[in-house]
């Protein structure tokens, strides 16, 4: 369930960025880009950063990726990749043979140029997703501490010839993975590897750095050498590490490397805001490299760092879904309260549905009068006026009544009931009019049908209660038929005439009395043992069923925890006032679009067609999965999607950390309160990715740039906040709804100002003294 949330929360995410870029161009590199991954431990960076480019820049079909590997790679889309020899290599010299197998296997270089030319027809195949083909960006990314680094000269100037066939100008930039956490036993090789490439890339980014090797193939074998001009090999090298300026490893610091090559890259090749503003100083990438550069004889290299503040998604979805689906949950339950008179029909148990009973299973009462014709006797009124009804029957029917009755009314009555079966009749009822109705469901039915719930509206209930009215009625008639049949009939009570002649007469009120009193109840004690058997079946049926419905409303029950603990865990670790009363805010923006959607679509919305018609049909026993994924589906279609959500990101902080509650009365925050905080987190969380000496760098320089829509009014805020004594600050104007982003680049140091490189040196000083070869013959002097 925890997988199907955060599915949602980062579809949520895409979507409200979508929503926000629909109409901002700004998110669109201007020249086309290729990236050349190199090596197997930089295949993770490949992935993510393919992945951000894709969701987040408008014309990333047209940006071409590579990847040089030994033991791994992926396949996608707009990928290539070429398989370097990975075995047999000794531990000791594994950098320098991987080179010189290189250098002496030409069937790989052949592949290598094949797929380089078909990389560059590509590229220029996308033509039309550029504002300019006129330079071409190549992006190299290595762990430094891959052995597969050693090829770097080989595959980006042979890349970058090929590249200048078509663009007149191939801008190459490098940026380098470090990784200082200690993985245990190998961490002083692991560094030593470290080591070597940094020293060979002190080498090429000294002035003098040249190179000429024939790399290129063409056709019958012929080669052409590729030749790199005295002058340093990469335009600008970023030393990206998973330790911070404060000597710090966080968790995350992988991904932001990974997000910091995303963003660079866009820094420097993205559409420029053609309006112009005093202090928004877009970024200009020769204006940081010289800045950094400085009087410094010696190669600098620069680093980043990369903060965010985003909408909480995943708390909002958990927030939101959780109290809708409570809105769900409260509307069955309150349809559960309904007049037992209405519960009753329902389940086609009122008067008038027995009344049908009757009329199927009963004889009619009209043939209660045929047994007049049965006396077997003539006689006067005088001759039984002093008889019991009993001694009377017997005497003038000599049993004829009780067999025709047995015959006509009892057996039939009792044949029936021996086939008696209603329990489709019960099941239509219960899953027609009930579950399956819009205005009830599950929940109606599960309430009304569960043993000891004294509400009224429990069928359960309803049902013990007729049924032992039925028996104490039953009991009475029978008392009465008792009591009825030892009457004299001189003391009945029936109309008698006294006058001379009359026997005939009386004898004839007598006979309408007698069966109605006898036969008349005899018959209404048919009827009752009728409904004694159908209430019998109905309670029997209905406990079939509710148990049915018990591990479906547990399930549901489960739901509800699930989504509460998680909503709740999700702001657990959160006392920032950027996370404050999301569960508050979104409380009532449910409660708004509950009421929106009950104007538009009706009261009963929440069981109909499109959100949870099939409820039953999602409860499947110990599946939780599927509730919650529909639940997810109806939220995101019904209820994300109102422009309450569509908010800008700093007008939705803003009214949710201002949110009055009615649990505790909080001090609201200020406008200028709530900027200030925001823009403290951003400082503090945007802090360079690499660990240097202070007090060796001479000429650090520094630019800030914030990425969110310069018009809003936190931008003006920042803006103005920091006027840029101390470094450029500006802004890459982009619309954004999802949150704010900062960008730190500090450029100056030189390799003897990382602490890597000072306290890493030492080992690989005494790998070299120990015979390892970290380098190929024409680099040994490094």
């Amino acid at each position: 369930m925890r997988d199907l949330v955060q599915k949602y929360a980062d579809s949520f995410s895409i979507k409200l960025e979508k929503i926000s870029q629909s109409e901002n161009v700004q998110r669109s590199v201007n020249y086309p880009i290729v990236f050349l991954f190199l090596g197997d431990l930089v295949k993770d960076a490949l992935l993510t950063i393919k992945k951000m480019n894709k969701e987040k820049w408008h014309n990333s079909n047209g940006i071409l990726y590579f990847h040089a590997y030994q033991s791994e790679t992926i396949l996608a889309d707009n990928l290539f990749s070429l398989q370097l020899a990975n075995t047999g290599y000794d531990r000791q010299s594994q950098r320098k043979e991987l080179a010189d197998t290189f250098n002496q296997d030409e069937t790989m270089l052949i592949e290598l140029n094949k797929t380089f030319r078909k990389l560059t027809t590509k590229l220029a195949d996308y033509g039309r997703a550029f504002s300019s083909l006129q330079k071409v960006n190549l992006c190299v990314v290595t762990a430094i501490h891959d052995p597969a680094n050693i090829l770097i000269q080989e595959f980006t100037l042979l890349l970058k010839s090929i590249l200048q066939e078509s663009f007149r100008i191939v801008e190459v930039d490098l940026y380098g993975l470090l990784m200082e956490k200690q993985d245990g036993e190998n961490f002083a090789f692991t560094t030593s590897l470290g080591i070597s490439f940094l020293k060979e890339l002190d080498e090429y980014q000294q002035n003098e750095y040249h190179f000429e090797k024939d790399l290129q193939l063409i056709e019958d074998h012929l080669r052409l050498p590729v030749c790199h001009p005295p002058s340093p090999l990469f335009d600008m090298v970023y030393l990206l590490s998973d330790k911070n300026e404060n000597g710090l490893i966080e968790d995350e610091a992988l991904q932001q490397n990974y997000e910091l090559i995303s963003h660079l890259n866009l820094l420097k090749n993205r559409k420029i805001w053609t309006e112009h503003y005093e202090k928004m100083n877009s970024y200009s990438h020769q204006s940081f490299k010289r800045a950094m550069k400085g009087n410094a004889g010696n190669p600098v290299y620069a680093s980043a760092g990369f903060a965010k503040v985003t909408r909480p998604n995943k708390a909002i979805v958990l927030h939101v879904a959780s109290q809708f689906y409570q809105g769900l949950l409260d509307t069955l339950k309150n349809q559960s309260k309904q007049p037992r008179e209405k519960v009753l029909q329902l389940f086609d148990l009122s008067e008038s549905s027995f009344q049908k009973y009757y009329e199927h299973f009963l004889p009619p009462a009209d043939r209660l009068y045929d047994m007049h014709e049965l006396m077997r006797v003539s006689n006067s009124y005088r001759a039984i006026r002093k008889l019991s009804l009993n001694e009377t029957e017997e005497f003038l029917y000599e049993g004829g009544t009780e067999t025709f009755f047995y015959q006509n009314f009892e057996e039939p009555v009792h044949e029936f009931l021996k086939v008696l079966d209603l329990r489709e009749q019960i099941e239509w009822c219960f899953y027609e009019n009930i579950i399956n109705h819009e205005q009830y469901g599950i929940y109606c039915a599960y309430s009304w049908t569960a043993d000891n719930v004294h509400a009224e509206s429990n069928v359960m209930n309803a049902i013990s209660h007729i049924l032992e009215e039925t028996k104490q009625e039953q009991l009475r008639l029978k008392e009465h038929l008792e009591l009825t049949y030892q009457q004299i009939v001189d003391h009945c009570e029936f109309k008698k005439s006294l006058l001379p002649f009359s026997s005939k007469k009386n004898l004839s009120s007598f006979l309408e009395y007698f069966f109605e009193e006898i036969y008349g109840t005899k018959y209404e004690l048919l009827r009752l043992k009728v409904k004694l058997e159908v209430l019998k079946q109905y309670r029997t049926v209905l406990k079939g069923l509710h148990r049915t419905l018990q591990p479906k409303i547990s399930l549901m029950k489960k739901v509800d925890t699930f989504l509460k603990k998680t909503a709740a865990d999700s702001l657990f670790d959160s006392d920032d006032d950027l996370d404050r009363n999301i569960a508050q805010y979104y409380s009532r923006v449910n409660e708004l679009i509950t009421a929106k959607l009950q104007e538009k679509r009706g009261p009963y919305f929440f069981l109909n067609e499109r959100f949870f018609k099939n409820l039953y049909r999602y409860l499947e026993d110990d599946q939780p999965e599927i509730l919650l994924e529909r639940l997810l589906v109806v939220c995101d279609r019904e209820v994300l999607t109102h422009e309450e959500f569509h908010r800008t990101f700093e007008d939705e902080l803003l009214e949710r950390a201002n949110v009055l509650t009615d649990y505790e009365n909080r001090e609201i925050l200020s406008k200028e309160e709530l900027f200030q905080k925001l823009y403290l987190r951003l400082d503090e969380s945007s802090s360079i990715h690499i660990e240097v000496f202070n007090y060796t760098q001479t000429n650090r320089y520094e630019e800030k740039y914030y990425f969110g829509d310069f018009n809003s009014q936190f931008m003006r805020f920042a803006m103005d906040k920091d006027p840029g004594m101390q470094w450029k600050v500006g802004c890459a104007h982009e619309k954004k709804s999802s949150g704010i982003e900062k960008l730190t680049l500090m450029g100056g140091f030189t390799l003897k100002d990382l602490i890597f490189y000072r306290n890493g040196e030492k080992y690989y000083k005494k790998y070299i003294e120990n015979g390892y070869e970290f380098h190929t013959k024409a680099e040994a002097s490094v």
